[in-house]
């Protein structure tokens, strides 16, 4: 409950949403300085005018405004389309970037400790590198294969339970698989969201 004429309350979520999607804006701005292209993210900036309203969200956020609560705010953050395009785009630039860095390690040839160190000191650059989807967990799940197995060789166990076991540490590649499969599937069910033909960019 706020007094007459004083400025409303803003929710933290408010806040930080406003400003995710205001810096998005300077990521497209610098994609568009620089030229890079993709299908996916070209695609994206042309569907209808999120663009243009985001770029007044991003004036809103980042330029003085005499009311907290800017309308150059609402016309964005009130658009569900607006917003599902916005995640959809975000999400896309996270991938360019990542496949930009494995394509590095792949024209150079690195061998796999050399492509992480690469990763290493990439995320160290800039700060950060994106994680694929689930990318943590697999990893995880893999280190757990392999000590599994190599306790297994070590006791010497050779039991019904532990070729069961044995047998059962080939689901990782199973689980890799099909996370993949679910990541390709949920892109291209946020492609049809936003009126785009998944079939033009995922095969």
């Amino acid at each position: 409950m706020t007094e007459k004429g004083a400025e409303p309350e803003i929710s933290e979520s408010l806040g930080v949403t406003s400003y995710w999607a205001a810096s998005l804006y300077v990521v497209i701005e610098g994609w568009e300085t620089a030229k890079f292209q993709d299908p996916i993210i070209d695609a994206l900036l042309a569907v209808s005018n999120h663009k243009d309203v985001l770029r007044r969200l991003r004036n809103g956020t980042f330029h003085y405004q005499r009311s907290l609560v800017s309308e150059k705010f609402g016309d964005f953050l009130n658009s569900s389309d607006a917003l599902l395009w916005l995640y959809t785009l975000h999400t896309e630039f996270c991938r360019w970037l990542r496949d930009c860095v494995e394509l590095v390690a792949q024209s150079a040839r690195l061998s796999p400790e050399k492509s992480q160190e690469w990763r290493n000191d990439f995320a160290e650059l800039v700060g950060w590198l994106p994680l694929r989807p689930a990318e943590q967990e697999l990893e995880e799940f893999r280190k757990l294969t392999v000590q599994t197995r190599l306790d297994l060789d070590a006791s010497g166990d050779d039991s019904d339970s532990a070729r069961d076991l044995r047998a059962s540490l080939g689901d990782y590649d199973v689980a890799v698989q099909q996370t993949d499969e679910r990541v390709r599937q949920s892109r291209r069910e946020l492609l049809t969201q936003l009126g785009m033909n998944p079939d033009n960019y995922i095969q």
